[in-house]
């Protein structure tokens, strides 16, 4: 679940790691023109969004701003809400591509109290694109999305839980704790955006791996090492 391990995101879902945080797809299949055009209309409008809000941004200025025509911008996304959800399901599925598969060794070496790659991996990657998390958690620019970021990062915690190589033993109902792993995860994450100065991820995944390990980890029937299978 959560970062435990990594857990990805927050339920046992993860994250990424601090290598490959730049926004590249990794799509070896997208054209280079298509990937820098898009590229730049994300730019265009997370940059907007964080000056005026994002009711506030209209097509026509994200194509201004990224230095296209309408009619380039329609030929991309149908809206500007699509703009966001294909950032928030592409620096989620890079994420997770970088997580270590939940594995009986890796259970075995799980330590709360040490960083797992897993967990660190999903603060190095929040720190890296803090704009975009902060208008969707703190600021609330784009807290109209936090639904969904919830949604992806519940998804992964249910896949990874089912990727896990043993029997699962809860003691409630497994959503449930699914959910209550992801709104656990989330609030770090915002709790963490809102500190001035901030704990570095080292200390927030150690933290992330305690709040799971002591708590929805063993209600899962995983103890301890069961981090790593939530986690991500």
């Amino acid at each position: 679940m959560a970062q435990t391990n990594d857990t990805k995101a927050g339920s046992v879902g993860n994250p990424t790691d601090a290598a490959g945080l730049s926004g590249k797809t990794n799509d070896p299949g997208i054209d280079p023109r298509v990937e820098r055009t898009r590229r730049a209309i994300w730019d265009a409008l997370l940059s907007l969004t964080l000056q005026g809000g994002f009711d506030a941004v209209s097509v026509a200025e994200i194509a201004r701003r990224a230095g296209i025509n309408r009619s380039t911008f329609y030929a991309h996304f149908p809206d500007k809400h699509a703009v966001v959800r294909e950032e928030l399901a592409r620096l989620l599925r890079d994420l997770r591509a970088r997580n270590e598969p939940p594995t009986p060794a890796a259970y075995a070496r799980f330590d709360p109290t040490k960083p797992h790659p897993n967990a660190l991996r999903w603060f190095a990657h929040v720190a890296a694109h803090e704009d975009f998390y902060a208008a969707v958690l703190v600021t609330g620019e784009l807290a109209a999305f936090e639904g969904e970021v919830a949604a992806l990062i519940t998804a992964y915690a249910e896949q990874r839980l089912r990727e896990w190589p043993g029997p699962l033993r809860p003691e409630l109902p497994l959503s449930a704790l699914i959910a209550a792993s992801t709104a656990q995860n989330l609030g770090l994450v915002r709790w963490w955006l809102s500190r001035d100065p901030r704990p570095d991820p080292e200390a927030m995944a150690v933290m992330q791996q305690r709040v799971q390990s002591e708590g929805i980890l063993p209600l899962l029937g995983l103890g301890v090492g069961g981090a790593d299978a939530s986690a991500g």
